[in-house]
């Protein structure tokens, strides 16, 4: 009988912290969406400019050499499926890198730690690139006439490879907080980080049309296994073995354990840095 008590409070103290956490994240996220955005949309409209402008780019390039898409028919489909990807986990590193250090006040308070500030800021850029790929879709749609289905071939798979994504670009983010949290030049080598991404993930080919000698620094980027994983869902002509789905996963999972150790060495040594 005692033990059935204990666990009810041990349950219910459980359950309050859950809340109160979850309380927090909104307000977090809240917070976040103004201050980034700001009160007027503009904004909001960068963010479905800027994936665009790089949609531009890189079609004009392909119809000037007359070249096809890597995988499909579709040039959108195809740069979008590693565009957002990219945007999403390059966003990650970088908002994570100054996570910490620009919410040390609010960290002041005992509801407000890593987990909550980090997991409302990846909310938010999650949420924010998800939209875009549904305005996406729908203009094509709209005023291009690409079927919805153009988007989408097989959904679990998809699934699948939309988590593997959220989970190596949630360990990134909480592993780059924790690094920008002691290393302040850290969030200038995000900048050359990002173009790294950018030239390996295989926004521009696949990693089938790669030779050997280019093939064997590619592999080594967990994003682009993701995106040849979401292409190889989403593209109905298109099927791939050369990525691994547990590379991201299991980078992922490191990520996160690097971050949350970092953070626990902060608590327990009772040293952080003044707000």
């Amino acid at each position: 009988m005692v033990l059935t008590d204990r666990f009810r409070d041990d349950l219910k103290q459980a359950q309050d912290a859950a809340l109160s956490s979850l309380r927090t994240i909104h307000a977090l996220f809240v917070r976040q969406s103004r201050t980034r955005y700001g009160r007027r949309s503009a904004g909001y409209v960068w963010a479905l400019i800027s994936p665009m402008l790089l949609l531009i780019v890189m079609m004009a390039v392909f119809s000037a050499i007359a070249r096809p898409a890597g995988a499909g028919e579709s040039l959108v489909v195809f740069f979008l499926s590693a565009i957002l990807p990219l945007y999403l986990f390059r966003g990650a590193i970088n908002r994570g890198g100054n996570a910490i250090r620009g919410n040390r006040v609010l960290m002041q308070y005992p509801q407000v730690n890593a987990f909550e500030v980090i997991t409302s800021r990846l909310l938010l850029e999650a949420l924010t690139y998800f939209i875009v790929l549904i305005l996406f879709a729908l203009i094509m749609y709209a005023f291009f006439g690409l079927p919805l289905t153009s988007w989408i071939d097989r959904p679990l798979p998809m699934l699948q490879a939309g988590g593997a994504l959220l989970l190596l670009c949630y360990g990134a983010c909480f592993l780059s907080s924790q690094i920008g949290r002691a290393f302040d030049p850290w969030n200038e080598l995000t900048g050359p980080i990002g173009r790294i991404l950018l030239f390996t993930s295989g926004l521009w080919y696949t990693m089938g049309s790669l030779p050997p000698e280019l093939m064997q620094y590619v592999q080594y980027n967990p994003l682009a296994h993701v995106i040849e994983w979401i292409r190889d869902a989403s593209i109905s002509d298109f099927q791939s073995d050369l990525y691994n789905p547990w590379y991201p996963l299991s980078l992922g999972v490191i990520f996160l354990f690097l971050g949350l150790f970092i953070d626990w060495l902060y608590r327990i040594s009772g040293y952080d840095l003044q707000p």
